[in-house]
């Protein structure tokens, strides 16, 4: 058990149990010396009230009294924030098939009532959603590893209005993903790595400020407010094929352009220039942050000027550089591209590198030669640049030699005259 105080419980099996260990009858042992460890201490709480309760441990159906007693224990003393977590950790994340839920939520835990404010259930599986409005105070519910269908999240949205912050992450059969009907109240929504069957996703939340998507390229018919939605986060790190999908992607970044803080991956700078117009969004985005997951390969540099041209209010630039998946069969816009010369050929400057953009930010730079050629561009090109931060790659050997060839954009032209660059 960790906690920071005796009203925050935390049980985790990882902790007791050697998942390298290859003997099983020692891993047995071990579990068996987790298991007494959680009956014995909670049979010797003695506050009245606990605050957060965590139970992390894999294959429930063996324990299942035990994780009823840690239920009732929590459920008494009114928890707040619960989290069961049974999943399990070599569960293959694209694999959707045949995971039978192996623990269901027992009803006795809507008795917490109005005392209940984060619920995170990862393969526990739960029923009758509609019961959810006697959690008069719920406001974060987090599922995983689980079945769950479109009607059950209507009707646990409808059932239960004080939720602001969903997360779904690996669940799956979310046929006809459509929650465009009546407005929802989240503020926060998070679609992780789901199998959403349809490719299509709906959304009408006036309220949200922040939405992350990961997962396949979808048709997009999302309804946000301006003005609301601060951050957007979208990452198809689910595909692995090139196809041109550019006038998907132009729609689902056309449908998030109020958001101000934008991150995308390398799999978007790479596809959306295949789209009708390969230069820019026909409608500019009100993005003011812009994220690039980014290896900063020749492939991603099309993509990578399309979303500055598209982006003419931004003001800070990072670059969040590591390996990526690049597409061998990728295709440039137009057949006379030199990719290898991309910088050095731009003609045209965007509207952002001659007003707004006052910061970039490199993580994790390896101050490759695409990269420096780059970020030289961005020194010639940025009128009001003030800050070039580059912060160099460390968990090798090299660091040193990367410090030195990043170096020598210190004495590179520059347009700006307030333009300060640090190497760390």
């Amino acid at each position: 058990m960790a906690s920071d105080d005796l009203n925050n419980i935390a049980y985790n099996e990882k902790f007791f149990v050697d998942s390298t260990c290859d003997d099983d009858e020692t891993k047995l042992s071990q579990r068996k010396v987790f298991i007494n460890f959680i009956t014995n201490s909670i049979s010797h709480y003695t506050n009245h009230d606990v605050n957060k309760f965590t139970l992390k441990l894999s294959n429930p159906q063996t324990c299942s009294d035990t994780i009823e007693r840690c239920i009732i224990f929590a459920t008494q003393r009114g928890v707040k924030e619960l989290t069961l977590d049974f999943s399990n950790p070599k569960l293959n994340e694209n694999n959707f098939d045949n995971h039978d839920v192996l623990f269901h939520l027992p009803k006795h835990i809507y008795q917490l009532g109005s005392s209940l404010e984060s619920m995170k259930l990862y393969s526990c599986g739960f029923s009758m959603p509609e019961y959810f409005f006697k959690f008069s105070a719920l406001k974060d519910v987090s599922l995983g590893y689980i079945e769950v269908r479109i009607d059950t999240l209507k009707t646990l949205l409808s059932s239960c209005r004080t939720i602001e912050n969903l997360s779904l992450e690996k669940c799956w059969n979310l046929k006809h993903f459509d929650l465009g009907d009546e407005p929802i109240r989240l503020k926060k929504f998070v679609v992780d790595k789901c199998n959403i069957d349809s490719e299509y996703l709906k959304l009408n939340a006036p309220n949200l400020k922040y939405f992350k998507y990961c997962g396949v390229v979808f048709t997009s018919d999302i309804n946000l407010r301006p003005h609301v939605i601060e951050e957007a986060d979208i990452d198809f790190a689910l595909e692995s094929e090139f196809y041109e999908r550019g006038n998907e992607l132009c729609k689902i970044l056309q449908d998030l352009f109020p958001a101000k803080i934008l991150r995308v991956c390398s799999y978007l700078l790479q596809v959306v220039p295949s789209e009708d117009e390969p230069l820019r969004l026909q409608s500019e985005l009100n993005v003011k942050h812009l994220i690039l997951k980014t290896a900063m390969h020749p492939n991603e540099f099309c993509g990578f000027e399309f979303l500055l041209n598209s982006c003419p209010f931004l003001e800070k630039l990072t670059l969040d550089i590591a390996p990526t998946l690049i597409f061998q069969d990728y295709t440039p816009p137009f057949d006379d591209m030199d990719l290898n010369k991309f910088w050095q050929s731009r003609r045209v400057i965007a509207q952002c590198l001659r007003r707004s953009l006052k910061v970039v930010e490199i993580v994790g730079s390896r101050a490759t030669q695409d990269e420096l050629i780059a970020y030289c561009f961005f020194m010639q090109a940025g009128r009001v640049l003030e800050h070039i931060n580059i912060n160099l790659y460390n968990q090798d050997a090299f660091q040193e030699m990367r410090r030195g060839r990043a170096q020598l954009l210190l004495n590179s032209p520059k347009a700006s005259k307030n333009l300060q660059i640090s190497i760390k």
